[in-house]
């Protein structure tokens, strides 16, 4: 089971890459990378267009780093999720309480402007 997480840092947020299969296997380094971008306190995305499946382990992680993230605070949204994966964010009705959006651009629009020091 092929697994990868990639963090990306700019100025406006964190983009989280993530590629492979979210489950009781993967589930573990999946949550602790979300939860250590939520604890820097910043806008998070999950870039989840080369996720190929997702149990129920992965959405408790999800739905965990989205609890976190709000708070702490901060926001974080959902991308590109593969239409059998958004099924099953739909289905459970966690699309209805963590932001899923299209595109990285749609979600960094809704995120609230921040200004550095």
């Amino acid at each position: 089971m092929d697994f990868d997480v990639q963090l990306m840092h700019d100025d406006r947020c964190t983009l989280l890459r993530v590629r492979g299969e979210i489950d009781v296997v993967s589930r573990q380094k999946f949550e602790k990378a979300m939860f250590d971008v939520v604890d820097t306190g910043g806008p998070m995305i999950v870039d989840m267009r080369r996720v190929t499946f997702c149990d129920s382990t992965g959405l408790n992680a999800v739905v965990a780093a989205n609890r976190r993230a709000g708070e702490r605070g901060t926001v974080m949204a959902l991308v590109g999720l593969p239409e059998r994966v958004r099924r099953v964010f739909r289905i459970t009705g966690i699309d209805k309480f963590v932001p899923i959006y299209d595109t990285v651009g749609e979600a960094l629009a809704t995120f609230p402007s921040t200004t550095t020091p």
